[in-house]
């Protein structure tokens, strides 16, 4: 049997406060806080905006932003003034989009984790904000500070990178190259010339999808880079993404980063017996601080062992146009037939959104069916084709699962 595969539609942007995006379940608005972080107050405020304007629906994205589905076009277009309001957003569009800055979730938190991460990021927030030209960056062009800790470092993904040394020193990874540890000031001052840069190289590729790039930004403003080692891991312990991870710390996790706005607003209320603050998370992931009891919020994961956690998965047809088949059920009903260690990604077309990286197993959804990939990416070669959701089900929870676990061989 012959398997078609749609070319999706590679958009090159990502919504923004002021950019919403016209989804199959409406429009979808994004909210990226300061440094992954909103009050009790603020998560209050968009759980009734998603219950009032849109569909009741947020995803937690893998950058650590909130997206609010299902909202009419006039609604879409006048949310930025309502979330400016609440604090959750920068007046000015131009700066809110140069603010695509992931910080250590555990900041400030997290005893191990640097203790000036706080200050290197509100460092290189202030120099995103004042360099103009980087308005002229893609979208999806994003920077980190990572501080390591609990999560350790090399965890946090991003074009351009600043990653602790220690003792007050921070390195800038930008794709395979890194730079000498320096003071902070130093880091983000060598952080807004690569991005500059990159501007200046016609057609340049992003560093984070094409490591090779960090070479030539290097070049181009004249400083020594080094060769990044490979992370060991790209992905967090599980036993980090849900129930307690440290001394008051506590983490739900939201399956496939789907919440409703009551699971938000629970979220916010056990937040306010303890430091108030949300704590977001590229891995889905919303933490808690300083509570003196364990938070349980109905359906959000709060024990490491459970295998959604191990899962990515899109909207799927439900809410995208470009998606060809469901998504979220079939890989729920996946989740329980992993084995320790696997992972799975259920994609509903082939630009894999939810999970860019490889996955032990990936399930994509084409023209007449499903396509089965082990340990590769969305776009990778398919080991087989299956005609419905259900002989996908069948295949890994069938009775004979020893055909699906001798080295990905049918």
């Amino acid at each position: 049997m012959t398997q078609r595969f749609t070319p999706p539609e590679v958009k090159g942007w990502c919504p923004g406060l002021f950019a919403p995006m016209q989804a199959k379940d409406g429009w979808l608005v994004r909210v990226r806080p300061a440094f992954g972080q909103i009050t009790a107050a603020q998560a209050t405020f968009l759980a009734q905006i998603a219950e009032r304007e849109g569909n009741g629906l947020i995803c937690l994205t893998n950058r650590a932003s909130l997206q609010l589905r299902g909202f009419s076009h006039n609604n879409a277009l006048h949310f930025p003034e309502l979330a400016v309001l609440a604090g959750l957003g920068m007046a000015n569009p131009e700066q809110e989009k140069r603010l695509a800055l992931l910080e250590s979730p555990l900041a400030g938190a997290d005893p191990s984790c640097a203790s000036d991460t706080q200050e290197c990021a509100a460092a290189l927030r202030v120099a995103l904000c004042n360099a103009d030209i980087l308005s002229e960056l893609p979208d999806k062009f994003g920077f980190a500070v990572d501080g390591g800790g609990l999560f350790t470092v090399g965890l946090l993904k991003a074009d351009i990178t600043l990653q602790t040394s220690g003792a007050g020193l921070w390195s800038v990874v930008c794709g395979n190259q890194k730079s000498k540890a320096a003071p902070v000031q130093a880091a983000v001052e060598l952080t807004i010339k690569l991005a500059q840069a990159f501007i200046a190289i016609p057609k340049s590729k992003r560093p984070a999808r094409y490591p090779e790039t960090g070479k030539m930004l290097f070049q181009a403003v004249n400083q020594l880079g080094y060769p990044v080692e490979i992370a060991a891991v790209d992905a967090p312990d599980p036993a980090l993404l849900a129930g307690k991870i440290g001394l008051a710390l506590y983490a739900l996790n939201a399956p496939l980063g789907i919440l409703t706005s009551s699971m938000l607003r629970s979220c916010a209320n056990h937040a306010r017996n303890g430091d108030g603050i949300l704590r977001l998370t590229p891995w889905h992931s919303i933490i808690l601080h300083g509570m003196s009891y364990a938070p349980h919020v109905a359906d959000m994961v709060d024990t490491s062992t459970n295998p959604i956690l191990r899962v990515s998965a899109c909207m799927g047809n439900a809410g995208c146009a470009q998606a060809e088949g469901a998504t979220q059920a079939l890989a729920k009903t996946l989740a329980h037939s992993l084995r320790a260690g696997e992972s799975l990604h259920v994609s509903g077309c082939s630009k894999g959104c939810a999970h860019p990286e490889k996955a032990s197993w990936t399930v994509v959804a084409g023209q007449s069916g499903y396509g089965l990939i082990r340990n590769g990416t969305a776009s990778g070669p398919v080991m087989r084709f299956f005609p419905d959701d259900r002989a996908v089900e069948d295949y890994f929870i069938g009775t004979k699962p020893q055909e699906r676990i001798m080295n990905g061989r049918v």
